[in-house]
């Protein structure tokens, strides 16, 4: 297998729920672990959520409320959450917020590129994303 290496420059975003997630490295480039760099503003991110690979978020700016298992932590630069497999999890930027989303192999990349291109994020078709996130293994929490 051959190495990847980037040079981070400015690729294409994929927009869900508020916020840009840039693909860095993912499953289909042959890694078992998916990359992505994710930017947005203050009150974006997804609700409560479950899906069978695990997620760690890497706060580089801004803050993040992070809530796993039921606990919700607050993220500063530096800060991470390490969300296990099947674990309901979601959070919440409290600021503007850059951030390393980093997961396990799954359909990570594959919904976040779905939902983008067929999901009407302004305002979010919340009926559509679940429709979505439901045929990639993902269940959204009341």
């Amino acid at each position: 297998m051959t190495g990847t290496t980037s040079a981070a420059e400015a690729g294409q975003g994929h927009y869900v729920l508020g916020e840009t997630l840039r693909p860095m490295l993912t499953n289909a480039m042959g890694s078992a672990v998916e990359i992505f760099d994710t930017k947005g503003p203050a009150d974006a991110g997804p609700p409560l959520h479950t899906h069978a690979w695990e997620e760690i978020y890497v706060v580089l700016e801004g803050e993040l409320d992070v809530t796993v298992a039921g606990t919700t932590t607050r993220l500063k630069p530096g800060g991470y959450a390490h969300v296990p497999a099947n674990t309901p999890h979601g959070y919440r930027n409290v600021t503007q917020a850059h951030f390393l989303t980093i997961v396990t192999k799954g359909n990570a990349a594959k919904f976040f590129k779905q939902v983008a291109a067929e999901v009407e994020m302004s305002p979010p078709d919340i009926p559509g994303i679940l429709r979505v996130g439901a045929s990639h293994g993902i269940t959204f929490l009341p």
